[in-house]
């Protein structure tokens, strides 16, 4: 297995561990002068004092603080932490879901932001007296709280607000663009099995924002469940979006497969493929996919493709007549 399609099998297993926890946070000063806030994972956490020194264990968590201008506070990465490019030159402190709590400790955070998928840590790192907060979320607006939430916590509300209203706008604007109909998307983290995105999911949240219907959320599924075949030939998706860990690999899985070729997506030539690391991380990012979604899904005229050399927007050739 090589090294990108390593990065493949940890979107998927992430994705299905992340599905299966919670989210939501809120936030409020304590009587001892502190902030006392709920994280994603539903745990109360006080800090004290205002953090200097940020561990981050997720890659979307270190796009988050860098994004809030916090990147010189962060001291220590998980190893797939790689936007921006100044995060490659921070200490990594293990896997995404496999942090050494050694390698935490040695770099002397007073705060740590985890995933689901890292809190095993928590309890070693609070008998350490060091704060952990957990970040899941779950769709745009969970992301937009999450970014408020890191900046109450690490006392920049100034640059969160900023960057919460931007996105927010950008998230109006394309709910306000015009759409003609809401073609049917499905959007493939995987092929044999198919993996896909279920109602409970950012990706889902994008998709529907951008106009589109997602066809596992319409089946009830959650999570990042699999579909048959049988499924998505019954479903007849308009539009397939591929994402792009596994470069040109998937999408050509899909074109190639013979029990699809009467798809409408694959007829018309609606196949995409998107950048991996954007589309499988919940943050600030996350908005450029929908901008990007949103050309694809509503009155092309409306809405410019993103011009982004990062975001991976390739439509398959339309097929040859006979």
């Amino acid at each position: 297995m090589n090294i990108t399609q390593k990065k493949v099998a940890c979107v998927v297993i992430c994705a299905v561990v992340l599905a299966t926890l919670g989210a939501g946070c809120t936030q409020s000063s304590n009587q001892s002068g502190g902030i006392a806030v709920t994280d994603d994972a539903g745990r109360n956490v006080t800090i004290a004092q205002t953090p200097n020194r940020i561990v981050s264990l997720a890659p979307s968590i270190t796009e988050d603080l860098f994004a809030l201008g916090l990147g010189n506070k962060v001291v220590g990465v998980d190893s797939y932490s790689d936007y921006p490019p100044a995060a490659l030159n921070i200490t990594t402190v293990g896997g995404f879901s496999t942090p050494s709590v050694e390698k935490i400790v040695s770099v002397k955070p007073d705060m740590v932001f985890a995933s689901n998928l890292s809190a095993s840590v928590i309890p070693t790192l609070a008998a350490d007296g060091i704060p952990t907060v957990v970040l899941n979320p779950t769709s745009l607006n969970g992301i937009l709280n999450d970014l408020s939430l890191i900046g109450t916590v690490t006392g920049s509300t100034g640059n969160s607000s900023g960057l919460v209203a931007n996105l927010t706008q950008r998230m109006v604007n394309v709910e306000n663009l015009p759409i003609a109909s809401h073609p049917s998307v499905l959007y493939l983290v995987y092929w044999n099995p198919a993996y896909t995105a279920g109602n409970d999911t950012f990706e889902n949240s994008i998709i529907t924002t951008a106009g589109g219907v997602n066809l596992a959320a319409e089946a009830n599924l959650t999570g990042y469940p699999t579909m048959s075949k049988e499924s998505i030939i019954a479903l007849n998706p308009q539009i397939i979006i591929c994402n792009g860990g596994m470069n040109s690999t998937l999408i050509q899985q899909v074109k190639s497969d013979p029990t699809l070729s009467n798809l409408d997506a694959i007829k018309n030539g609606k196949v995409y493929i998107v950048n991996s690391d954007i589309i499988s991380h919940p943050g600030p990012r996350a908005f450029d996919v929908l901008d990007w979604m949103a050309a694809i899904l509503r009155e092309p005229a409306s809405v410019p493709a993103n011009a982004s050399t990062d975001l991976i927007a390739t439509p398959t050739p339309t097929p040859a007549p006979g």
